[in-house]
């Protein structure tokens, strides 16, 4: 009942007096079937009327309770300390207010029997606003508390378990964020749960596998249902721990979900026993089936080893231990990143998809070891237990391959060196014979031909001299191969005279100054000969092919630049345009200026293949109508 009900029921009448509640019948009809506990006084205090369910909980009948002040009939004491609660009528009446009973009140009754209640007394004002009486509303709520007592109870005696039990146990919000973390999920992350209640874990777990757990969460709020599986852990102290994990959702009194509740036991333990039968089987079966093909596979120069499904090793050859310095009973039973660490996984993808498929499969990669590389080719077939790997190796094979393809291409750049020098020399043999051939001709079919003529012999002397010259160039081209590299002191002045000596009279007829620096290096320690003919032919060419419309300059120098000698020999003459003949310069049989000056086009092939025997090689910078430098490098010893 209301305080609005209450005090439209009980108004004053018109003397101004408090009227007689217990004379009005229907009234007392109405407080009779109510459910709570119902005493009306007036506003001093009296029992007035009271319904039946406070006659059973006081323990007083109406007719005797009437008239009498209602801190005799209704004993009210504090819980626990018997002390005697406030007069909550009077306080009623004098504030004009509900007062409420406060928590932990015991109801005595009459007989002795006590009953935790909870009340409220409220005032009966009429229509002046003045109290005309006091309603003591109260109900037993003994069952109630001692429930409530239980809950509670109950909770501290869970949260108990929770906080010290071995368990990872944990609450979420549907957004992910943390309501509850107890001690051992502390522990294992080396957490504050204090400090992280209301935050989301990637606030403080930044690793991939606690943020795949992260969208598990997720699956639990959108799929309305429980999941388990098993994941690692990495504990704070850095060792790894196997877990089965369940998270489920949790449910308010309305039966919607609300929250998160995860739970994960460590199987660590249990999870290694079982591994380790499965390994003690699997190492039995592989065992019988060992004794059949053992003697072959270890006996196999390559590589050969088997997986089951949980990529264990159940087999490793000779030949897997010689490789990685690992014996076979040290890697039997492990898995290969347990074996490998992080190079084990290098080969996962493809030995997941034969798993999955059934089919082999193979390819080539290289290992580098060190600075050593390795070329295997790599078989992975599937067995009834999992895989086996075979691998070859291809390093010497591919090498041959190389090395044969190498010497192919060299053998084919020297054919073709080889047709070109012998066009060369027979284009060069050819026409001092026929000059030749056409004298001794002249002196058989013309009577007038004296065979004693002055210039008729010195022709004949000039021909067999280019005969000469060119049977030396052939000499030495197929010799320079062949000459053992005995090597002297040069002193390059010396050398440079002797060559001034030799080309003489092409010096005078070209006019032709000749300087040289030997400053830095006088004095070298190489293969003479060498040394003598690059220079040769880098001198004769300036003097062939000198510019006609100034004086000719030859300047010969060597110098030192890390631990290389550089015979240097630059001229002012036609020079040669290397935007078009770069790539051959230094070929065999390649002239650069037509046929209007006598060459062979061997000279500067000489030269590269001499730089090449000394252990160098041969650069030119040259500018048409300007002049060229020629560049011998070769190591200094």
């Amino acid at each position: 009942m209301t305080e609005h009900s209450i005090n439209d029921s009980y108004a004053n009448n018109d003397s101004g007096k408090s009227l007689d509640i217990s004379d009005d019948v229907w009234i007392s009809k109405i407080l009779h079937k109510m459910g709570d506990a119902i005493i009306l006084s007036d506003d001093n205090g009296v029992v007035l009327n009271m319904n039946e369910v406070a006659e059973n909980l006081t323990g007083w009948k109406l007719e005797q309770s009437q008239g009498k002040p209602i801190e005799n009939i209704f004993n009210a004491i504090h819980e626990g300390v018997s002390f005697p609660v406030q007069n909550l009528v009077l306080k009623a009446s004098n504030e004009k207010r509900e007062i409420a009973l406060p928590n932990h009140t015991v109801l005595l009754k009459r007989n002795g029997s006590q009953f935790i209640i909870s009340n409220s007394a409220i005032p009966i004002l009429d229509d002046h606003s003045n109290v005309s009486g006091v309603a003591l509303v109260f109900r037993d709520v003994t069952e109630q508390s001692i429930i409530k007592k239980k809950l509670n109870e109950s909770e501290g005696l869970l949260k108990g378990i929770l906080e010290n039990t071995s368990m990872i146990v944990y609450i979420k919000d549907l957004t992910g964020r943390y309501l509850f973390i107890n001690r051992q999920k502390e522990k294992v992350y080396n957490i504050d749960a204090s400090t992280l209640i209301g935050k989301y874990s990637t606030e403080h777990l930044k690793k991939e596998t606690d943020l795949q757990n992260e969208q598990t969460h997720f699956q639990v709020v959108r799929e309305n249902r429980q999941i388990e599986f098993e994941q690692k852990i990495k504990h704070a102290d850095g060792s790894i721990h196997y877990y089965h994990t369940s998270k489920f959702p949790l449910y308010d009194e309305e039966n919607k979900m609300y929250a998160v509740c995860v739970v994960s036991t460590d199987i660590t333990e249990s999870k290694k026993n079982i591994e380790m039968k499965e390994m003690l089987l699997s190492k039995e079966i592989v065992q019988k089936s060992e004794l059949r093909y053992d003697v072959l596979t270890d006996n196999m120069p390559n590589m050969f080893f088997s997986l089951d499904r949980k990529y264990r090793h159940t087999s490793f050859n000779k030949a897997c231990e010689k490789f990685t310095g690992k014996k076979a009973e040290d890697v039997i039973g492990k898995t290969i990143d347990e074996v490998y660490e992080d190079n084990g996984t290098l080969f996962l993808p493809e030995y997941k998809v034969v798993m999955k498929t059934g089919k082999a499969k193979n390819f080539t990669t290289t290992f580098n070891i060190g600075e050593e590389s390795y070329i295997y080719r790599v078989n992975i077939y599937p067995t009834e237990n999992g895989i086996s790997v075979l691998m070859t190796d291809l390093t010497k094979q591919k090498q041959s391959e190389k090395n044969t393809l190498e010497m192919v291409s060299r053998l084919e750049t020297k054919n073709k060196e080889l047709r070109q020098f012998a066009y060369a020399v027979s284009h060069d043999l050819r026409a001092p014979i026929a000059r030749v051939l056409g004298l001794i001709s002249l002196s058989r079919n013309d009577p007038g031909f004296i065979i004693n003529d002055k210039t008729i012999l010195e022709n004949v002397a000039i021909e067999i001299g280019n005969l000469d010259n060119v049977v030396k160039d052939i000499n030495n081209a197929i010799s320079i191969r062949d000459e053992a590299k005995q090597k002297s002191i040069i002193e390059m002045e010396n050398e440079l005279d002797l060559i001034k000596k030799v080309l003489e009279n092409e010096i005078k007829e070209s006019n032709a100054e000749i300087t040289y620096d030997f400053s830095e290096q006088p004095v070298i320690s190489s293969v003479k000969s060498y040394i003598y003919s690059i220079l040769y032919n880098l001198i004769s060419n300036a003097l062939k092919y000198r510019s006609k419309s100034r004086p000719l300059k030859i300047h010969v120098q060597t110098k030192l630049e890390d631990e290389m000698i550089i015979l240097s020999v630059e001229d002012n003459g036609l020079g040669i345009d290397l935007s078009r003949n770069a790539e051959k310069i230094f070929g065999l049989y390649n002239r650069f200026h037509g046929k209007t000056i006598d060459g062979k086009g061997i000279g500067l092939n000489l030269v590269k293949v001499q730089a090449e025997s000394l252990g160098g090689k041969a650069e030119v910078e040259s500018t048409v109508n300007v002049g060229s430098k020629f560049k011998i490098y070769f190591p200094l010893e």
